[in-house]
């Protein structure tokens, strides 16, 4: 991960990619899991083309260009293999009797927002029935279970149509190819593990936690619940549509933000505290680690906590670890313990933000955060208040607008291929809302420190009360704007491929112009990739 040359910027240039392991991992992995979730080729033919790949790498191994495509084609085939290893089965389902009794293992659960029972997935454990490994998207009445329970269950089989669409078709990106409605649980056939049992017992705890305000507000209390905890689920129908509107319902999912804000919080305290460092790093980790795993561990806080591992180590290693090299990271860390999770939303979406992020949108808001010719010509016991507050005003701005039309311009792509529709609007809508959120959040963590003893139980809703009172002015901000016209741009793509092309073709020229010290390049470049992309997708409207 070390570069050459500490002080010179991370680079991209042909001469200096060999320097980005990461990327040599993670993208030939992407590749590899993205061609096999659409192709499905048995893993056989894979793994041979990558054998034969990494024998021509190694007998060319004095030869760098020919090397280094043998290596990227090893990757790749490799990457595909493993992707269908453990992909459940993809053909279509053939379901002979609707009401049938199985055995499931939950791999996931979440209580209804009404109470009224479960939803999540599972797959088949019954090696003599023909379902064998087939991933069921369940909904259940009864208590919700903990993960990694095996139980025997009843209900209504139904097939997932290979080209379904809406929530069917988020189902079957999670690899679910059928669905089993009005579940009943028959029994327990193994139990779940104690760390999964602890983990939902928290989970319940924290959200009834959050929930209690000194004064009676349900609505204010899910709201902060579901900032702390990533579930949008429990945001009220109203709230939820403004903020999916304006393209700010990021706010609510485990992310960077929380992440960050946490890490920060704990070092400053652990600083203030005088501990040593490493064990305090160590020991913040384990914390982050919890709270990841607590709320869910959804892509996005899976993606930012290693992250955050890896820049910790490099910086305690005494070692440079750029941004994109932990989000590379990251990435091959993910795909290699889930594969396939290339083909969930969250993953997508927020690999393609924080990349757009990366690599566009922070350096061209350092660029516009550099001074101007006045700042420059002016004496500091010259400046008056207000010319201060207008160049920080100046820079927040143009700042914030970078970093937000990087990300957009990474996701519209994957957004109008997922949901059909993408807010422009929530360009600007995030200027506002992004900043305010951090309030709430830091509330929230406040909160989430006072549970460790009832005493702080008053305290905390007070502080909850204020989050939530916080968090009912930006629902306000939100529907104010969901109302403007041509907030959204509605679009569905002829073909479903156009969504990952889109978005592969978005990542590119993001990479390509990363090292431009040019405003107009860092997000020119990606909004011609974008405005190329979108003729092309009313072009295959118009003929097809």
């Amino acid at each position: 991960m070390a570069r050459p040359d500490p002080l010179e910027q991370d680079s991209l240039t042909p001469d200096r990619f060999g320097h980005c392991p990461a990327l040599w991992l993670a993208l030939p992995l992407l590749l590899g899991c993205s061609i096999d979730a659409a192709t499905a080729v048995s893993p056989g033919p894979w793994l041979l083309v990558g054998a034969l790949a990494v024998a021509l790498g190694w007998f060319t191994r004095r030869h760098a260009i020919i090397a280094g495509v043998a290596l990227v084609i090893a990757g790749t085939t490799i990457g595909a293999a493993w992707h269908q290893l453990r992909m459940p089965p993809q053909t279509p389902a053939i379901v002979r009797r609707p009401f049938v009794e199985l055995p499931l293992l939950v791999e996931r659960a979440t209580p209804r927002k009404d109470g009224e029972g479960w939803t999540g997935l599972g797959w088949i454990t019954d090696r003599d029935g023909g379902y064998f490994r087939r991933r069921v998207a369940l909904s259940a009445r009864g208590a919700c279970p903990a993960e990694g329970v095996e139980l025997m269950m009843s209900g209504g089989l139904t097939a997932i149509a290979v080209d379904a669409d809406g929530y069917d078709a988020w189902l079957r990106s999670q690899g679910a190819t059928l669905k089993l409605r009005g579940g009943r649980v028959l029994g327990e056939l193994a139990p779940p593990s104690r760390f999964a049992v602890w983990r939902q017992a928290q989970l319940g705890r924290l959200e009834r936690w959050l929930r209690s305000l000194p004064w009676e507000d349900p609505d204010g209390g899910a709201m902060l619940a579901a900032t702390m905890l990533g579930r949008t689920a429990l945001l009220p129908t109203d709230a939820k549509e403004a903020f999916m509107t304006t393209g700010t319902l990021h706010l609510f999912a485990i992310s960077g933000l929380h992440i960050a804000g946490m890490a920060a919080a704990l070092l400053w305290l652990a600083k203030r505290a005088r501990l040593p460092e490493l064990p305090s790093g160590l020991v913040i980790l384990a914390l982050l680690w919890l709270y990841v795993q607590v709320t869910g561990a959804s892509p996005s806080s899976v993606r930012a906590w290693i992250m955050a591992a890896f820049l910790w180590g490099g910086r305690a290693s005494e070692r440079d670890t750029p941004a994109l090299q932990s989000l590379a990271l990251a990435c091959a860390v993910t795909l290699i313990l889930t594969p396939e999770a290339c083909t969930d939303a969250g993953f997508q979406l927020s690999y393609a933000a924080v990349l757009g992020i990366i690599a566009a949108g922070g350096p061209a808001a350092n660029l516009c955060a550099q001074p101007t010719e006045e700042e420059r010509l002016t004496p500091a016991d010259a400046q008056t208040a207000t010319q201060k507050l207008r160049w920080r005003m100046r820079k927040f701005l143009l700042g914030g607008l970078c970093v937000s039309l990087a990300a957009t311009f990474a996701g519209t792509p994957l957004t109008l291929g997922l949901f059909g529709s993408a807010s422009w609007g929530g360009v600007f809508v995030n200027l506002v809302l992004v900043p305010l959120s951090e309030i709430p959040l830091m509330l929230g963590m406040a909160s989430v420190a006072c549970s460790v003893t009832d005493w702080l139980a008053r305290l905390a809703a007070w502080i909850n009360g204020l989050a939530a009172a916080l968090l009912h002015l930006m629902t306000w901000i939100a529907q104010a704007c969901a109302v403007v016209p041509t907030m959204n741009l509605q679009l569905t793509l002829p073909y479903r491929w156009l969504g990952p092309l889109g978005g592969a073709l978005l990542a590119l020229a993001f990479l390509s112009q990363a090292q431009s010290k040019s405003l107009v390049r860092l997000l020119g470049v990606p909004a011609v990739a974008l405005a190329g992309w979108l003729l092309l997708v009313f072009f295959l409207h118009a003929i097809s």
